[in-house]
């Protein structure tokens, strides 16, 4: 397999979830200098996108599926 293929496997939605709440929490603090608070809120905003279109996809697979079961209409 390719290594950009084998990364994207690697990603894991309730890991990213954990990251951007753990940033959150950081950025609660008020202990970070500003430079760093645009670094992390930058990750925070990017592990959201990826959290975002995962979601998309996966409810785009569930209609996909729920459509398959939805019997014809025979009028």
């Amino acid at each position: 397999m390719p290594r950009a293929k084998k990364s994207t496997d690697t990603w894991n939605y309730e890991a990213s979830v954990e990251q951007v709440e753990s940033i959150i929490a950081h950025l609660e603090t008020g202990d970070l200098p500003l430079a760093d608070i645009f670094e992390q809120f930058e990750k925070a905003v990017s592990e959201l996108k990826k959290c975002d279109t995962f979601l998309q996809e996966k409810q785009q697979k569930a209609q996909l599926l729920i459509e398959t079961l939805m019997p014809e209409n025979a009028e």
